[in-house]
Formats: C-alpha cells, sequence, structure tokens
C-alpha cells in the first residue's frame, strides 16, 4: 500500500501537469503510453500462445505525434483502420495464418491504439464551447471516482459475486456503487470547471447521462483488461507504476471511458 500511494503521489501531479501544459509534450506522452501499452498487449496475447503482427499498431502509435504536430489534427479511426489492414495483412501472410491470431491481432488496436489516439486528439480541441481537456479531465474523474465507490461499496455490502471467473472479488453491488459514483463526479468535475473556471461543460442532463455511461464503460474495460490476464496467466501486465503495474493496469478502466466522451464530441 505503501509504493502504491507513492506512486499516486508522484503520478497523480505529473498527469495534471501534462493536461495543464498540453502542446507537443503532452501529445509526446501520449504516444509513449500508447506504445507502452501496446507492448503490454501484445506481450500477453503471445503468452496466450497468439502468433500475432504487431506492425500495424506500433507503427500507428510511433507516427501519432508526428501526425497531430504536422496536420494539427488526427482522426483515430482512420489511424485505426490502417493500422488494423496491416496487421491482418501480417497475419494472412504468415505461414500459418489463422482466424484466432487475426482476431488477437485487432484486439490491441481498439483497446489501446484508439482511445488514446482519442485522447491526443481531444487534447488540443475545442467542441463548441467546451473544452476538450475538460472532457478529458471528466473522464479520468469518472473512471477513477467509480473505481474508488466500486471498490468501498463493494467492500461494505458486496454479497452477490459479479464475474468470479474474471474477478472473484467484483460484486454486483460494488458495480452499482461504481455506476452512482461515477455519475457523481462527473457533477462535480463539471461543477468545478463552471463554477470555479467559468468554462462552458456539458449541460447537467448530459453529464449525467456522460457519468453513468463512463462509469459502465470503465467497469467494462476493467473487467476486458482483467480477462486477458487471466487467460494469459499474468498478475500485472508490467512493472512501470510500482504498486499499480503497467499501463494497461492503470488505465484500463479509463481507455474505455475516453471513448464515451469522445464519442459525446461528436454530436457536439
Amino acid at each position: 500500500m505503501k509504493t502504491r500511494l507513492i506512486t499516486a503521489a508522484i503520478g497523480i501531479p505529473f498527469l495534471i501537469f501534462v493536461l495543464i501544459v498540453r502542446g507537443w509534450f503532452a501529445e509526446l506522452t501520449i504516444a509513449i503510453l500508447t506504445v507502452i501499452a501496446l507492448f503490454e498487449c501484445y506481450r500477453a496475447l503471445k503468452k496466450a500462445g497468439y502468433v500475432i503482427c504487431t506492425w500495424g499498431g506500433y507503427g500507428a502509435a510511433v507516427i501519432m505525434w508526428p501526425l497531430s504536430r504536422v496536420m494539427g489534427v488526427l482522426d483515430p479511426l482512420l489511424l485505426v483502420a490502417a493500422a488494423m489492414g496491416v496487421s491482418i495483412c501480417g497475419v494472412i501472410l504468415s505461414p500459418k495464418p489463422t482466424f484466432p491470431n487475426a482476431a488477437a491481432t485487432v484486439y490491441p488496436l481498439f483497446t489501446c491504439l484508439l482511445p488514446m489516439s482519442m485522447f491526443m486528439m481531444m487534447m488540443n480541441a475545442t467542441y463548441g464551447n467546451v473544452p476538450g481537456i475538460a472532457l478529458i479531465t471528466m473522464a479520468f474523474a469518472i473512471a477513477y471516482g467509480g473505481d474508488a465507490f466500486a471498490y468501498f461499496g463493494g467492500k461494505r455490502f458486496g454479497k452477490h459475486k459479479l464475474c468470479p471467473a474474471i474477478s472473484p472479488n467484483k460484486t454486483v453491488e460494488g458495480a452499482f456503487f461504481g455506476l452512482l459514483g461515477g455519475t457523481v463526479v462527473a457533477l462535480l468535475c463539471r461543477g468545478v470547471f463552471v463554477y470555479g473556471f467559468h468554462m462552458a461543460m456539458p449541460g447537467i442532463p448530459a453529464t449525467l447521462l456522460l457519468g453513468l455511461l463512463g462509469s459502465y464503460a470503465g467497469e467494462i474495460g476493467d473487467l476486458t483488461a482483467s480477462l486477458l490476464k487471466r487467460y494469459s496467466g499474468i498478475k500485472d501486465y508490467g512493472r512501470i507504476f510500482p504498486g499499480h503495474g503497467g499501463v494497461m493496469d492503470r488505465f484500463d478502466s479509463v481507455i474505455f471511458t475516453l471513448i464515451v466522451l469522445y464519442c459525446y464530441t461528436l454530436l457536439l
């Protein structure tokens, strides 16, 4: 627990610094985290016995930052589509192509590359009057707030197992508190930006919906990451964050929540 607290004490201020500074430094940080997340997923899939092609994922992650810097805009869907084309081609041209290997090759593109490229896209953009950085902050708040509520709510009231085959400690009651907590935190985050910083934010009905859907997506992301870990026989994806594991261990819920917030920007 001491190690986790020390890591959090360093990591949280650094995250805040990245979100405030933005620009090339933030984008480069996101690109590096994307490469690490892809490496962790690819390594887990290989341990599970899949023969995968990594060219498309790594290639797309490497060009994320130059594209964003030079073009000023990054289309996450086009980036993933291009990465998927290269990756699938690599599997098809391998000595023994199989559908499971093709599916495993594509998996990290949608669970790592897509949400992280959305993260980079939102960093310096404004949607209507709503700054993308505010929506990113809300995504982190929803994901981590939902995690905290789910943990304490499940520890206090948990009785019914949610997905014992994937995560034996998660309960239905904890999941309910996670949805409630994520929604409450979304409202609090909105209040801070609107009344504290006088910034435009989604309305209260939209915030309630984003909090509910975002916290739900965060729980799905957590379970999805746990499913791959259990299937691969690993405890953590990595050790980059002492006490917390790897990038995917720390961002598994956030990246799915980011997808929900990015979809909201498409409506704006």
